[in-house]
Parts: structure tokens; sequence; C-alpha cells
């Protein structure tokens, strides 16, 4: 039996974005219901127990480092410390490793990172601080953009960015080399050593590293100088409970195991959902926070969009980079350390905290080659976390937890990712085992998650964590596709918020917060008054 609830705003996708977006309807006023497929809210941020014989282990399923939410205003505009978020500082925000005990350290501040980097190469520290003093400039430019709506931004962001476009005219022609050049091109012609030219090349591995305009990867760097990195007490998921907390205490409310099936479209405009038991809801509007791939393409009717926009809408790349995404978590009965490079540092600093890899500038090189030509690289790079090492809370007193992510795997593989599953667990582990003592005997478990895993959790086509593929220039207007960036939809009634719109995806929260402004500037419009504030 069919049931009509009628809600102001409906919106699919109880990840960050979704709450987000949801929290700021609801403190404007509006009646707001939240939709999730899974039993659980989160999304991508979910941390819950996933391995069998470890039930008190909590594990970060998705994204754990914020950088660009710190950023963002959502904190002090919804309160979000009253709903008990807590947020861990994470300095230094990357740590590259040795095999005999040597680390470099980067640092938020970038004259600190330059001094370890003096150890290994004078010259390259001196080329560091340059690097960083042009990074703080795009930042300057770019960060007012980065934060607001990507067509129409604010007078005030534009304003801003023109002012530091003028301030920083000499070094206009030196970041357009970041836009036009590829990863591996930039690290070469700035920087010489081994050891941080590996680590230049482990954060963030986004696109093949040798095609043109992919060096604006290291643009991240330039955010966390200028953001501190942190991550949530409790695990990932404190960050969606807050905002889940906040959206109810303003009247709101998250159904959970509620999938949407179909977007109800009347007379031309989505007024409604239809759930996979086929009750439907109507709505003033719907947002949807979930990959817009699936939006426009499955639950959006045929016919709905314009025949080029949703020709568009059927080619959104989610798997063109060549590389898919690797996810491996761990549970210990015990502690893992790092007592070799511990021993080496001197200063005191516990190299569980940060972020670390290991892989060399040549195996991240030939991990891209191999992905790319649909080979699985026989080193595969990723990046290691100890979660426990800053928070005890996510598992029993005494053990830890273990987070692996790697982007360099190929996203289309000649070896299907069921039989290669088990050799990668173990490569992994063998490979952590020479920098943690303890790893491989105080192992309960593991859960290794391949692209189908990933697609399947998350309900992401191709498992693309960002939804959208991450070229230079599917970002800003072009994001998830040219006409359809814009958050509010050519579709009356229909909006879109999440990872595949912009800015960007990893843990920001910026689409939602702007998704969310821009139904509230619109719905005040008298030409479309769909919408009502609560009473």
């Amino acid at each position: 039996m069919n049931s009509k609830i009628s809600r102001d705003v409906i919106v699919i996708g109880a990840g960050h974005n979704g709450l987000t977006a949801a929290a700021y309807l609801a403190k404007a006023g509006r009646r707001v219901t939240v939709l999730e497929a899974s039993p659980v809210i989160g999304g991508m941020l979910g941390s819950n127990s996933i391995i069998p014989g470890a039930p008190n282990h909590i594990h970060n399923e998705g994204g754990i480092q914020a950088s660009l939410f710190r950023a963002s205003s959502i904190t002090k505009d919804l309160n979000l410390d009253r709903y008990g978020l807590v947020q861990l500082p994470a300095d230094p925000y990357h740590v590259h490793l040795e095999p005999e005990g040597a680390s470099l350290a980067f640092w938020q501040d970038p004259r600190r990172t330059a001094e370890e980097i003096r150890h290994f190469s004078p010259r390259d520290a001196r080329a560091f601080l340059k690097f960083a003093t042009l990074l703080d400039a795009a930042m300057d430019i770019g960060l007012p953009l980065l934060l607001g709506h990507p067509t129409r931004p604010a007078a005030r962001a534009v304003s801003a960015a023109v002012t530091q476009i003028a301030k920083h005219r000499r070094e206009l022609a030196p970041l357009t080399r970041f836009f036009v050049s590829g990863h591996q091109e930039i690290i070469e012609e700035w920087f010489d050593h081994p050891l941080l030219r590996a680590a230049l090349a482990a954060m963030p591995p986004f696109c093949w590293m040798t095609q043109d305009g992919t060096g604006w990867a290291l643009i991240y760097l330039g955010i966390c100088h200028r953001i501190m990195n942190a991550r949530f007490q409790g695990g990932s998921v404190s960050l969606p409970r807050a905002l889940a907390a906040c959206l109810k205490d303003h009247g709101g409310d998250v159904r959970l195991s509620a999938r949407v099936e179909e977007l109800i479209v009347t007379g031309g405009a989505v007024t409604g959902v239809r759930l996979s038991d086929g009750e439907e809801l109507s709505a003033g509007y719907v947002m949807a926070a979930c990959s817009p791939v699936v939006t426009l393409n499955r639950l959006l009717p045929e016919g709905t969009l314009s025949e080029d926009l949703e020709r568009r809408a059927s080619v959104i790349p989610t798997t063109n980079t060549g590389a898919g995404n690797l996810k491996v978590d761990f549970a210990f009965s015990g502690r893992i350390e790092m007592t070799k490079h511990n021993r080496w540092r001197k200063d005191g600093l516990d190299l569980r905290e940060p972020v670390v890899s290991w892989h060399t500038y040549d195996e991240h090189l030939q991990g891209w080659n191999d992905s790319v030509a649909r080979r699985w690289p026989a080193k595969i790079p990723f990046i290691s976390i100890v979660p426990t090492a800053i928070d005890p809370t996510q598992a029993p007193d005494g053990q830890d937890t273990c987070w692996i992510w790697s982007g360099i795997v190929p996203s289309r593989p000649d070896v299907p990712w069921s039989e290669v599953r088990e050799d990668i667990g173990e490569q992994v582990v063998n490979e952590c085992a020479q920098y943690y003592d303890n790893f491989r005997e105080a192992e309960i478990g593991r859960r290794v998650f391949l692209a189908p895993d990933l697609a399947e959790r998350f309900n992401v086509p191709g498992g693309n964590v960002y939804h959208v593929d991450p070229f230079l220039l599917r970002f800003g207007p072009a994001r998830p596709a040219i006409g359809l960036s814009k958050y509010e939809t050519p579709v009356p009634g229909l909006y879109l918020t999440g990872a595949g719109t912009h800015p960007t995806g990893g843990i920001s929260g910026i689409p939602g917060q702007q998704a969310a402004l821009r139904l509230l500037r619109r719905s005040q419009d008298p030409a479309r008054p769909r919408l009502a504030r609560r009473s």
C-alpha cells in the first residue's frame, strides 16, 4: 500500500553532504526527511564493526582525514560542537618512510617541513619553500571560489579572488604550470631527492602522473598548509552523527533502510520519490546526495531531461582515469608499533598517528603505468593510518585498527578482482609487517574491498569514491557535467549535491552546504513558490 507523506524537502542519502544540506534546510525552517538505503548513517564516512571476531573494533569504511571541511563555516553555522563533534588535529598530515628507518614529515608549517628536507637535500629544502609560497598564492586566489557556488560565486568571493590575482600577479605564470603539466613533470622540475619525490607522488594520487593537466593535484599541499588536517573522535561517522543530531533538533528526521527506487515526476517536475517497497513520499523538492550518475540515469525517469542533457548524463565518467580504489581494514588484538622508524626521528613523534607511505617514486610511476594498462601492479602503492593511535576509543584498550587505501589499481583489470583479492590482502600484510611491529602476529582479521565491493557498499558506479572522475576539467562548472553543475538541475524540483558536485569529494560538506543555500535562495523567489517555511 502506498502512503503519501508531504515534506518540504526530501534528501536522498545520509552521508555527510546529504546531512549537511538537510541540517541547513531544517535550521531555516523547512520540513526535511533524509532517506538512506543503508541500515546505518554516514555513507562514505561510516564507522562500523565490520570484521568477524572483532566486534568492538570500529573501522572507518571510507574517508578519514578532513581538510576542506575545516575551511568551511559548517561547524560554526550548525553549532556542531554542541552535538558532540570533537576534532582531533593531525599534524604532521603525512610522513614518508624509508625501509631503513628514515622518514620525512610534512607539517602544516612548510618551514618545518623544509627543515626536515634539509637533512636529505639542502637544495630541495630551498626549492620546497619557494614551492610552498607558490601554493600559498594558489590558496589566496582559489579558496574563496572553492567554498562557494560553481557558476554563481558570491560577489565578495569574486572580489577577493580578483584582489589576490592582482597581489600575486608574478606567481600567475608559474601557477599555470600546475594546470597544464603532469604530476610527474612538476615533481621532477622542482625536486631531486628520491624520498621527497616519492612522498609527493603519494599525496594524493588522482590521475595518471604522466598526463598533462595532472599537476594540479599537488595543490593539495597548499590546502594542508592553510588548514590544519583533523580526524573525528569516535571515527569519521561522528560528523554525520552530529549533523543528524542537528537536523533532528530542528525538526527533521532520517529514515534508514529506505532505498529510493525512482523519482516521481508530475508535469515535468520532480514531486517526490518511490521507495523500493512501493511507498511514495511527496515533497516540494528532492535533493539527491547520492552519485549523480545514479540520480540522473537510474532514478530520474527516461525522457525527463532534454535529449542533449540525457545523453550527456549517460557518459559522466567514473572509470576513465584507468585507476580504481582499494580499501583494506585490519583489526588487531594488540598494538602495532613503528619502533625502528620512531627511534630514527629522535623528536618524540609517534609515526602511528599520521598518514604514512613508503613506496618509492618509481613504484608510483610503474603502478600508474600498470593500472592504466589494466595490469595489477607488482607493488601497489598505498597509504596507511592507525586510527586508534590518536583516538583509542575506536578499539578495546591496548588494541589497534589499521586503515589502508590506494587509488593506484586498475579500474578495469584484465585479471578479475575476485581472482586477486586474497593475494592483494597478503601483499599488503607482507609490506606492512616490514614497517609495523606485531602486524602479522596481532592480526584478528581483515576486510579487502575492491571496486565492486565499494560500488555495492556505497552505491557508487565503478566503485568511484569521488562519484565522478577527478579530471581537472571535471571541476567547477563542469562537475558532474556542463549544464548540470549548479546544484539546481533543469528539472524543476530536483537538486544535486554530494561528492559528484562542486567542489569535490573528500570530507568537506561544502557541496551539501552550497546546495542547501542555493535551494533556500531559489525557493524564496516568487516565481518558484513550491516551499513554505515551517510555522
